[in-house]
């Protein structure tokens, strides 16, 4: 098969998945709508009732919480954990375009990282 072949045939198969992938999220859509109805259905009910669950032949439903934690005011929340020494209040992740940067300008990386590389092929469809 010619190099061009392949390129031909990559293409097509990466749109191929694509348009699966559309026709998918589409179809999903629709029932996760239904889902979002069915579980808004069940936390009025548990609210009117004061219950957290229900058991059924078919299953339980059950009221959870979900939490999360997101950052408002950068310097404000930095401020506070420095001044209180709150460090457990953070989670430690290298900034990769950063990192790479570092590494560019000064041939070596930052201590304490890891850096890993891997050659990929890539293709892009012809004008």
């Amino acid at each position: 098969m010619k190099v061009s072949e392949l390129v031909g045939k990559y293409i097509e198969l990466r749109d191929k998945k694509a348009a699966l992938k559309a026709e998918y999220d589409k179809k999903v859509e629709s029932l996760d709508a239904t889902l979002a109805q069915i579980e808004a259905k069940f936390l009025e009910v548990f609210q009117q009732t004061g219950i957290n669950s229900v058991a059924t032949e078919a299953g339980t439903a059950y009221q959870a919480i979900r939490t999360s934690a997101t950052v408002a005011d950068r310097d404000t929340f930095f401020d506070f954990v420095r001044s209180r020494e709150e460090w457990t209040l953070l989670e430690a992740r290298a900034a990769k375009t950063a990192v790479e940067q570092y590494k560019e300008a000064h041939g070596e990386l930052p201590p304490g990282l890891n850096w890993r590389e891997e050659r990929v092929v890539n293709f892009r469809r012809s004008s």
